[in-house]
């Protein structure tokens, strides 16, 4: 009887340790908050992600400062993170998943006076124009050509750490203690909107720069791979995808779509 017992529960035990979901810590520089703080893809595409992930991956949000999750990223196997860029320096050390959680239009020179109405070359700007201060956030990579050039002219651009650095660099654009940011336009006029800020702000092409995608990445392990694998499957679900095509045109405006319909049909063709 006994024995009986205790194979019975050797067993369950084993089916229910075959069950167990493997588990993300998903790391992300903002956390959705119910104030609206943020609301840009990213925020709304979080909890379809957890969804879909189950039964199979456990999703478990992690909010950290950009550098400090740069550094567990490298650190631990079942560690990922939202939204990053990819680069060929990132791939030596990351997974990418092979579906973009967001496609962003190109990056534009801010500013709350033009400089121009032509594509700007910023090389050419920043060695016209020595006493411009531009905002740009820490660890991020915006391309190869600005990365360059961030480091090449220091004391022309303010680089803001945080977590809300993007939040704070607007801030400073809208009360005119920089001359210009590099940001998303959209990303800018929702901050200075939440801010109660009606300083118009003008959005420059710069030359070279295209859109950008913000893709999931994880360690690269064994099980970071595991990890990727399995996400790269749920994320073929018809509805997240639906929810996610929809989210970008109802975060972008108009003009600003238009500028990632294309690509986003190209990931996404079915929606």
């Amino acid at each position: 009887m006994i024995r009986h017992f205790l194979f019975a529960m050797s067993v369950l035990t084993g089916t229910a340790a075959l069950a167990a979901p493997l588990r993300m810590v998903l790391l992300e520089n903002h956390m959705p908050l119910s104030d609206d703080k943020r609301i840009n893809v990213e925020t709304r595409i979080l909890p379809k992600l957890q969804q879909i992930a189950l039964p199979d991956l456990q999703i478990e949000p992690k909010l950290l400062s950009n550098a400090r999750a740069w550094e567990l990223l490298r650190q631990n196997s079942n560690y990922c993170a939202l939204n990053k860029v990819h680069t060929p320096e990132r791939e030596q050390f990351l997974y990418f998943a092979k579906l973009p959680t967001s496609v962003y239009p190109p990056l534009q020179l801010l500013s709350t006076r033009p400089f121009s109405d032509q594509p700007i070359n910023l090389t050419a700007l920043l060695k016209q124009r020595p006493e411009l201060k531009i905002g740009v956030a820490a660890g991020r990579s915006y391309n190869a050509e600005i990365d360059a050039l961030i480091k090449q002219y220091p004391q022309q651009f303010f680089v803001r750490s945080g977590d809300d650095a993007a939040e704070n660099l607007a801030l400073m654009l809208g009360k005119q203690r920089l001359d210009a940011v590099i940001e998303f336009a959209a990303i800018v006029r929702a901050s200075l909107k939440k801010q109660g800020i009606s300083q118009p702000v003008f959005g420059q092409t710069l030359q070279g720069v295209s859109l950008s995608r913000g893709y999931i990445v994880c360690n690269k392990s064994p099980l970071g791979l595991q990890l990727i694998r399995l996400l790269d499957q749920k994320m073929q679900d018809r509805q997240y995808q639906a929810d996610l095509v929809r989210y970008h045109r109802e975060f972008f405006g108009e003009a600003d779509y238009a500028l990632i319909h294309a690509d986003l049909m190209r990931y996404f063709p079915q929606q």
